[in-house]
């Protein structure tokens, strides 16, 4: 598929979903589970697999074999974020980095896409990272 395709464009935005929920589970396993930020971690990993699963049902609608276009996420090697430990401002930074990169992703994909529902599920989704950015800034006041 080309780089203009809008089925490989949708795809790369869930690609890259898959690649943020391997960084999220990490997050979460950095930060206590008392922490505000862990509550914060905890509500875009549901938002990312809530995605994930909006974004695989629109290939199906779309005719798309994601096994042909993609790797699984067990076939992905996950980087490891912290090796060593993490701060809470470092978490921080590294969500919103990878927030940054989906978002790009997203409002890329949705300047190609010919299919009102593929449009409306990316829509959702950058008003979802939107606000998930926002609960990130609030967590970090609150800690």
């Amino acid at each position: 598929m080309s780089s203009d395709d809008p089925i490989a464009s949708l795809n790369q935005v869930l690609s890259e979903v898959i690649d943020e929920i391997m960084a999220i589970k990490q997050a979460r396993r950095a930060v206590p589970g008392t922490h505000p930020l862990h509550r914060t971690l905890d509500q875009l990993f549901t938002d990312l697999i809530a995605w994930k699963e909006l974004l695989i049902e629109r290939d199906e609608v779309l005719g798309v074999s994601l096994l042909a276009v993609m790797p699984s996420a067990a076939g992905r090697q996950p980087t490891n974020l912290w090796p060593h430990g993490v701060d809470d401002s470092e978490v921080i930074r590294t969500i919103n980095e990878h927030i940054d990169r989906l978002e790009d992703h997203v409002r890329s994909a949705m300047v190609e896409q010919e299919n009102e529902e593929s449009r409306a599920l990316l829509a959702a989704m950058q008003q979802g990272l939107i606000v998930n950015r926002r609960a990130l800034e609030r967590s970090v006041d609150s800690s």
